[in-house]
C-alpha cells in the first residue's frame, strides 16, 4: 500500500508539473514547480517515516518480552561483529547514578556462582533511580532478584534493578535517567537491604564497573564496544587479543585445556564446556574461590 501510494504521488507531481508547464505563464512556472517538488518530498519523507517506524516496531516486538530478562538465541549478533555503544547520545539525559552507596559485592564468581551485578548498601526506602533514559521492559517480582525493574535503554543496553522494597514503574514506562524507579529494600534472595544493579546486552550480563566508577557515581568513559560476548572500553583490545577461533580451548593429552582470559570464571567456562565447576576444581587441584589469572591453562577433563 504505502509503495503505492508513493508511486501514486510520484505520477500526481509529473502530471500537475505538466499542466502547469503548458497553461501557465513563464513566470509561474517556477513557484509550480518549486511548490510540487516540495508537496512530493514532503509525501515521500512522510511515507519513508513512516516505513522507518513500522519496521522498527516489528523488530522490536520480536525481542520485547515482559516476563523474561533473557533474549532468544537468533537475535544475538555474528561473532564477527564489534558493536559501539555509546551511553547517552544527542537528545539524551545525561547518565544518572542510580544510587551512592557502598559497594558491598561486584560481578564475578561468588560463592560458587556467578554473580550477575554489583550490590550497592542502601537503607530500606531509599530512592533508587533510572541510570540512562530508556522504557521499562519488566516491572514484577522475579526470582532470586525480588522485586526487579529492568529497563531498556535508547543505546540498546538493559539495567536491572532488584531487591526493591517498592517498584514505582510500570511496564512500557517511558522513563529518563534520574527518574524514580523504587524504593530499595531486600526483597528476594538478599541477606541486607541492598540494591543489585546489573547491566546487560542482548541478554548477557557483563561487569558494570568496566564503565561506571562506582566511589565517584559517574561514568568511567563514553563508548564501550561488544564482540562474541567480550566487552572492551577501547576496540583496539579486540585486536591485541584477539579470540581463539576455539573459544580457547586447547586439545592436549587426548583431553581438552581451556586457557584463561579476561572475563573468565568458574563458572562461565564449567558452562563453556558442559561440565561443573566442581569437577574442573577436582581436575586442577584448586577451589571455587581460587584467582584465575590470564594465561593460565586448567585441565576441562
Amino acid at each position: 500500500m504505502k509503495s503505492l501510494t508513493l508511486t501514486l504521488s510520484i505520477c500526481l507531481f509529473f502530471s500537475i508539473y505538466s499542466l502547469a508547464q503548458q497553461t501557465l505563464p513563464d513566470t509561474l512556472k517556477a513557484k509550480v514547480e518549486i511548490s510540487e517538488m516540495d508537496s512530493l518530498l514532503s509525501t515521500i519523507e512522510e511515507i519513508h517515516e513512516d516505513s522507518l517506524k513500522s519496521l522498527d516496531e516489528t523488530l522490536y516486538k520480536n525481542i520485547w518480552n515482559s516476563t523474561q530478562i533473557h533474549y532468544p538465541t537468533n537475535t544475538l549478533p555474528n561473532k564477527t561483529d564489534t558493536i559501539a555503544i555509546t551511553f547517552t547520545n544527542q537528545g539524551d539525559r545525561p547518565y544518572f547514578h542510580p544510587y551512592n552507596g557502598k559497594v558491598i559485592s561486584k560481578f564475578g564468581p561468588r560463592h560458587g556462582r556467578m554473580h550477575t551485578g554489583t550490590d550497592v548498601k542502601l537503607n530500606s526506602g531509599d530512592t533508587v533511580r533510572c541510570a540512562f533514559d530508556g522504557k521499562v521492559r519488566l516491572a514484577k517480582r522475579f526470582s532470586g532478584y525480588g522485586n526487579l525493574v529492568l529497563v531498556r535503554h535508547n543505546n540498546g543496553l538493559e539495567t536491572i534493578y532488584g531487591h526493591l522494597k517498592a517498584i514505582k514503574v510500570k511496564v512500557n514506562d517511558t522513563i529518563k535517567a534520574g527518574d524514580l524507579i523504587g524504593l530499595g529494600g531486600r526483597t528476594g534472595r538478599a541477606s541486607c537491604d541492598h540494591l543489585h544493579f546489573e547491566t546487560r546486552l542482548f541478554g548477557q550480563a557483563f561487569d558494570s564497573n568496566k564503565y561506571i566508577d562506582f566511589e565517584t557515581g559517574m561514568l568511567r568513559t563514553d563508548k564501550i564496544y561488544y564482540a562474541n560476548k567480550r566487552f572492551e572500553i577501547d576496540k583496539a583490545n579486540f585486536k591485541k587479543k584477539p579470540l581463539p577461533s576455539d573459544g580457547g580451548a586447547l586439545a592436549a593429552g587426548g583431553g581438552t585445556k581451556h586457557v584463561i582470559r579476561k572475563g573468565d570464571n568458574l563458572s562461565s567456562i564449567a558452562r563453556r564446556y558442559h561440565t561443573s565447576v566442581r569437577k574442573i576444581c577436582a581436575a586442577n587441584k584448586i577451589t571455587a574461590q581460587t584467582t584465575l589469572k590470564i594465561g593460565r591453562v586448567l585441565r576441562i577433563n
